[in-house]
């Protein structure tokens, strides 16, 4: 993708202008981002550090910005493991607020891939009726993109792209991570007629603690443009099914439902989210993320 974004923080508290077009295009009058120039675009960074270089450490802090944190619904705690981003507040060339969660590669605060994520609640009852669901408007500006990239884009050796939520779930299976991810959703850019698109996949495992290309395999959901509004609803937890417990992870994203079933339910011992971005092994990514609610039962 050709396109640069050339975000400005700003040492002081100050307006900026925004040099975007914004029209309604949907009944709901969800607002599109209309330049063909995003380095036009002045972000609001409104505090001194929000996107300067700071101290490399991984952090489990709120937000300290100005205003209402407006993510804070899922959780008011940040996990920041980025050595160069905060994450901060921008109106990103609308009239709403959304939450900027912004990654450099290779600047990771520890031996992971970079990340700036809010953890859900846990469903610690495994039982039928019982989940974890995160909703929210999502905007992707930049997902990390790899240099001349060759392997397709559908195959889990691609290096391409960001994940900005994934289903989490501990287990006695005893294999891979002590914190193990059930399935990610990641975006991953693509051209097509001149246009600026991410392609949405499912990253999830083939097995109780996959990880890699042996583990796990991506299921493509839905394609959206850069810089278009989409709606996200991920829902993860437990059902009964022809008289059997189920694991589940549910997924609506731009329009398009998809349900995953999780291998062996009887290994579970919980259920979660984390929503944010995660994950850029080049260049930067940028997501964004407003109108974010979450609801848990656990009876």
């Amino acid at each position: 993708m050709t396109k640069q974004l050339n975000f400005k923080p700003l040492k002081t508290f100050m307006a900026v202008a925004v040099l975007a077009t914004v029209m309604s295009c949907s009944n709901d009058q969800e607002e599109i981002l209309e330049t063909t120039d995003l380095s036009e675009i002045q972000e609001e960074l409104v505090a001194e550090n929000s996107s300067a270089a700071r101290a490399c450490s991984t952090t489990e802090l709120p937000y300290s910005g100005p205003g209402t944190d407006v993510n804070k619904n899922v959780n008011t705690i940040i996990d920041d493991r980025s050595c160069v981003y905060n994450y901060v507040q921008t109106k990103y060339g609308t009239t709403n607020t959304w939450g900027m969660y912004r990654l450099r590669a290779n600047t990771s605060s520890d031996s992971r891939e970079t990340r700036i994520e809010r953890a859900s609640k846990v469903v610690r009852k495994v039982k039928s009726g019982n989940f974890i669901e995160i909703t929210g408007t999502v905007r992707i500006a930049r997902a990390g993109e790899f240099p001349n990239e060759t392997r397709p884009l559908g195959s889990m050796t691609n290096r391409d792209g960001t994940y900005f939520i994934q289903a989490k779930g501990k287990d006695t299976s005893g294999n891979g991570s002590p914190d193990p991810a059930i399935c990610l959703f990641i975006a991953k850019p693509i051209e097509v007629d001149g246009k600026n698109y991410f392609n949405i996949y499912r990253e999830e495992i083939k097995r109780r603690g996959g990880e890699g290309k042996g583990g796990r395999r991506l299921t493509y959901i839905t394609r959206v443009r850069e810089n278009r509004d989409f709606f996200v609803k991920v829902k993860t937890g437990f059902e009964t099914r022809n008289g059997k417990l189920r694991h589940y992870v549910n997924s609506s994203i731009n329009g398009v439902f998809k349900s995953f079933t999780v291998p062996r339910p009887d290994q579970a011992t919980q259920a979660k989210l984390r929503m944010g971005a995660y994950r850029c092994k080049a260049g930067e990514a940028v997501i964004l993320w407003r109108n974010v609610n979450a609801k848990i039962v656990d009876k």
